[in-house]
């Protein structure tokens, strides 16, 4: 049940920067805080990513990435 609880978070996300009409989101650093609220779902941070990128694009979300020091 946790990777379904992490799925349903992910899917909240996408949907909720959409209806926000939020145009872009740090897809790197939402995707750190949910894997790391989720250990237990078996998905790293890359994983979340993934799946983050993916979702978001198919809604038209631009990503953006954190800028590095």
């Amino acid at each position: 049940m946790p990777a379904l609880t992490l799925a349903v978070e992910i899917a909240d996300t996408v949907a909720a920067a959409k209806k926000r009409q939020q145009s872009s989101f740090d897809v790197k650093s939402k995707a750190r805080e949910l894997a790391m609220a989720h250990p237990n779902a078996g998905a790293s941070v890359g994983d979340v990513t993934d799946i983050l990128e993916q979702e978001s694009l198919a809604a038209g979300i631009v990503l953006i990435a954190e800028s590095d020091p």
